[in-house]
């Protein structure tokens, strides 16, 4: 799709990414993770896109949200 080609592109076009996550589909709240970098995907429709944060995650976020994807 257009989207998921412009971010594949996104180093080659300068463009920004802030990523936004949460916990669980029945959360209304989301987390910013901040600003990050397309690595690589796998797929197409669906598409699944690695991305590397500018940022490291805070200790407890990180726990929440690993223990959230196990």
């Amino acid at each position: 799709s257009d989207t998921g080609r412009r971010y594949i592109s996104q180093p080659d076009h300068g463009t920004n990414v802030v990523l936004f996550a949460r916990l669980s589909t029945a959360d209304r709240a989301f987390w910013c993770l901040g600003p990050a970098t397309y690595v690589s995907h796998q797929g197409e429709r669906p598409i699944a896109i690695t991305w590397r944060l500018h940022h490291r995650l805070s200790g407890d976020l990180f726990a929440e949200f690993a223990a959230a994807v196990a």
